[in-house]
């Protein structure tokens, strides 16, 4: 692992355990010798490559006015409704630029 990975782990790791800790930055970072302004900007910068915490398809019936059947797709609080013959680039494009992770 290169050490630029293996920073990014490390403090991928300490922004997971805040996160999950209940604590302020301040009084987390101080208790282990950082600074809050560093754990706040690891936590910006990691969530900018974070997948989405909540990602839902929903298939969803023919509509009576039509007989193509259709998925929604929901990143966050976006939907987008996809129907058959959809261009699967452009939906990776939609996903991430509404803050998913489509790989």
């Amino acid at each position: 692992m290169t050490r630029t990975k293996a920073t990014e782990a490390m403090w991928a790791e300490r922004v997971r355990v805040w996160r999950q800790s209940g604590e302020t930055a301040e009084e987390f970072a101080r208790r282990r010798g950082f600074a809050a302004s560093t754990l706040h900007g690891w936590s910006s910068r990691l969530s900018r490559t974070e997948p989405p915490r909540f990602l839902r398809l929903v298939p969803k019936a023919p509509a009576v006015t039509s007989s193509a059947p259709e998925l929604v797709v929901e990143v966050g609080g976006a939907r987008v409704r996809v129907a058959a013959g959809f261009d699967p680039t452009l939906l990776a494009e939609v996903v991430r630029a509404l803050g998913g992770a489509a790989r």
